[in-house]
């Protein structure tokens, strides 16, 4: 069997077996369905210049290195550099905050002249974090489409931020949906959480002229796992506390 690590087939999982390993060897934090997608897309995009927040592992970065012809690279942690900067000839890694870092790269690619039409989040997963990497990225007005992929959209938290984007505000985004691909429902080895899923921005050189939408193409899948979830469960007790103090007074 081609591509595969046999070891792997004693057990079974979201991630494996995959056909990618020959290729792309570095730990991958994505599930099968999230790869090949991810793998598919950067295929038909071969983006000029690509950015990536949140490298960790190099797992995405291995793939978005492939198929772009210049890549940066932004983790707020230092030893990435050390351990995958000579891996990768294409890639200009940038420490820090993403939240400063990118405002301040968009302006460095437009100075440039330089062409980005690719962008993954994977940072920072707190609702407000997701939302401001996204506003930061949408900023970019593209002379080609641009194409915007988010990791974890089955994550409540940063599906939150995803959703607190205006994105109507912003005539070059012309299409969003949270669930390009489906994220898992992890009741055993995660005690109930939900993870993964791609979501999809495009944004256009032209002007959108219809109105806008997000689409959530499995939101009631979405909906039935997180009344299920341990997501649930905090945010119901989160509601409650108010209530609780009440009654302590």
């Amino acid at each position: 069997m081609v591509g595969v690590n046999k070891d792997i087939l004693t057990f079974s999982d979201t991630n494996t077996p995959a056909f990618t390993e020959t290729d792309f060897p570095l730990d991958w934090s994505m599930t099968r369905n999230e790869r090949y997608g991810f793998i598919h897309l950067l295929q038909k995009i071969k983006p000029k210049v690509a950015i990536e927040i949140g490298t960790y592992n190099g797992g995405s970065l291995q793939v978005i290195s492939q198929y772009a012809d210049k890549v940066y690279a932004i983790d707020n942690d230092p030893s990435v550099v050390e351990r995958l900067g000579k891996q990768f000839k294409n890639v200009e890694f940038l420490i820090g905050d993403s939240k400063d870092i990118v405002p301040k790269l968009i302006q460095d690619i437009k100075d440039k002249g330089e062409l980005l039409e690719f962008a993954l989040i994977d940072g920072d997963h707190s609702s407000k974090g997701v939302a401001t990497d996204i506003q930061n990225l949408i900023n970019y007005i593209p002379k080609s489409n641009y194409h915007i992929v988010l990791h974890d959209s089955f994550n409540p938290n940063c599906r939150k931020g995803m959703k607190m984007v205006n994105y109507s505000a912003n005539k070059q985004v012309h299409y969003v949906e949270l669930d390009f691909i489906s994220g898992v429902y992890a009741p055993d080895n995660l005690k109930r959480e939900m993870w993964g899923g791609l979501a999809h921005i495009i944004l256009m050189p032209e002007a959108r002229q219809t109105s806008f939408q997000i689409y959530e193409s499995q939101e009631k899948l979405y909906n039935i796992a997180y009344k299920r979830s341990i997501h649930y469960v905090k945010d119901t007790l989160s509601f409650l506390k108010p209530l609780v103090r009440l009654f302590r007074k």
